[in-house]
């Protein structure tokens, strides 16, 4: 009778253990959160604790510009991805050069010198974890060896993928398409750490380029020109070095705003980035407003750099717009430490968050449309 008391108490203490690991672990495939439904994320939590996050967040990087080194906090297109029980991190890194003020003189020809990931447990203390792209370690003709803006990394069908936008700043003829600007290249690793092999130049594809796998197993290319653009884009044969966009590319946000009654419109759209929720595909943007209408007429929407969003039941829309939905512009969404979706991006509410890395929580109505919050300063706890 003891034995099998004894049996009967570790057999509950092995199923506590195991469905407590469970409860805990991170959703492997919901690391980036656009490759998975989010339907489920938000009815479990880490063991219901609480969380509290301080905006700006502390993060700052070394900068050498060839003679001194100087620490930095502010930072362009922060992208947060979530891989297990740690959060990563790549973002523009500065300087936020265009190719017209390239200086062969100075470092990198004051380009950007690359992609450095950081990586967090608990979104607070931050690690360099290493370079995934390295201007000064590129050869003097490779096609991607400046600039490098707008970075993400997406995880698909187990492989993590590097997206940015990079030209070559020393000869028109070293960029792949006989000159600077305005190309997109794609790499693939095993790990998020890298790394990254066979960078390709997805033709087509320009600043902000951005990348979404859907459950269907199609990959599609989401791409800023002024409105927001969808294209599927063939990505198997990347270990070959030949990437492609495919069939038609479809407008399906524009920057026009008059569609939903506002006389207001932003300069252009751009920095997307795409989910799926519910459902719902939910599509967000990133778009520059003046202080005043070209016309002269009263604006109906305000100034600054803001997040929009559209939602759609298809990936090729329609989409229902909502111009002005958190003022952070150019986000990428992460799983956070509640197991929901977040933002994070750079602060653009002036302030002592202005230009550094901030987070927040994606809030979200009854009927799965994006609920119009604002950026937090300060500590905040999430219960």
């Amino acid at each position: 009778m003891k034995k099998v008391k004894k049996f009967m108490i570790c057999m509950y203490i092995s199923l506590f253990l195991i469905i407590q690991t469970g409860y805990n672990k991170a959703p492997d495939n919901n690391s980036q959160i656009g490759a998975t439904d989010l339907n489920n994320l938000g009815n479990k939590t880490t063991a219901n604790k609480a969380f509290t996050y301080e905006n700006p967040l502390n993060f700052s990087y070394p900068y050498f510009n060839g003679k001194t080194e100087r620490t930095l906090t502010e930072l362009r297109d922060p992208c947060i991805i979530r891989d297990g029980d740690t959060y990563y991190l790549i973002f523009t890194h500065f300087p936020f050069t265009h190719h017209t003020s390239r200086d062969s003189t100075k470092i990198d020809y004051n380009s950007s010198p690359g992609i450095k990931l950081y990586s967090s447990k608990d979104l607070k203390d931050w690690k360099f974890e290493n370079w995934l792209v390295k201007s000064s370690e590129l050869a003097v003709d490779c096609p991607y060896k400046h600039r490098f803006w707008a970075p993400e990394i997406r995880k698909m069908n187990g492989k993590f993928y590097l997206v940015f936008y990079a030209d070559n700043w020393i000869k028109d003829e070293y960029n792949l398409n006989g000159k600077m600007g305005y190309v997109a290249f794609v790499g693939v690793a095993n790990k998020v750490t890298g790394p990254y092999e066979h960078i390709n130049w997805l033709i087509g594809g320009g600043c902000d380029t951005h990348l979404f796998g859907d459950k269907n197993g199609k990959t599609y290319s989401v791409m800023p020109f002024t409105n927001e653009y969808v294209q599927e884009a063939d990505l198997k044969n990347i270990g070959k070095d030949a990437i492609k966009l495919i069939g038609e590319r479809k407008m399906v946000i524009a920057r026009d705003n008059g569609d939903v009654g506002k006389k207001t419109s932003p300069t252009y759209m751009e920095g997307p980035w795409l989910i799926q929720r519910k459902g719902k595909y939910i599509l967000f943007t990133a778009s520059p407003y003046q202080n005043k209408n070209k016309d002269g007429s009263e604006m109906d929407l305000e100034s600054g750099y803001w997040v929009g969003v559209g939602v759609a039941d298809n990936i090729w829309g329609p989409y229902i717009k909502q111009p002005q939905v958190f003022k952070g512009g150019h986000i990428a969404v992460f799983t956070g430490p509640d197991r929901k979706g977040w933002y994070s991006y750079r602060g653009e509410s002036g302030g002592k968050a202005q230009g550094k890395l901030c987070i927040d929580p994606i809030q979200f109505e009854k009927d799965g449309s994006v609920k119009p919050s604002s950026p937090t300063i300060g500590s905040v706890t999430i219960k």
